[in-house]
């Protein structure tokens, strides 16, 4: 009977402590947001055209933490940006200087349209969509906008 009581304590306390770790999941992403909000609305306010690159890695800390209603939108934002970034580095070429009006001279036609169609899936429908619902998600559910 005396090893019962310390055995059931030991069990509370254990039960306590991994309670205590583990947030709500809504409640641990709305805080990344703000903990995010900073960073995001540098970006948002540069006029530079490779800034969004610099909020790659906070989207994606915010995708890995996004309830299950908005995860899908967060994916839709991430991979055609990140498929972008990829593609741009494979060439070689500077996101902040690029145009497609004037390409980087001895731009190959074949990177130039790789180049091109990895911009048409960032700007597409589906992409800016899934933006504005992880905007307004933040916003609705989080209290606070990605960026200011």
């Amino acid at each position: 009977m005396k090893l019962v009581a310390p055995a059931i304590l030991l069990v509370c306390v254990a039960g306590l402590a991994l309670s205590g770790c583990s947030g709500d999941p809504q409640d641990d992403y709305c805080e990344a947001v703000e903990a995010h909000q900073a960073a995001l609305s540098e970006v948002a306010a540069s006029e530079d055209a490779g800034a969004v690159f610099d909020a790659l890695d906070d989207y994606e800390q915010l995708a890995e933490l996004a309830p299950r209603d908005i995860a899908d939108d967060w994916a839709a934002v991430v991979e055609p940006l990140r498929t972008l970034e990829d593609v741009l580095a494979a060439h070689d070429v500077d996101p902040s200087t690029y145009t497609a009006d004037e390409p980087p001279a001895g731009l190959a036609a074949d990177a130039r349209e790789e180049i091109e169609a990895a911009a048409r899936a960032v700007g597409s429908p589906g992409t800016v969509e899934a933006m504005t619902e992880v905007e307004q998600h933040a916003l609705d559910v989080c209290g606070t906008p990605l960026s200011r």
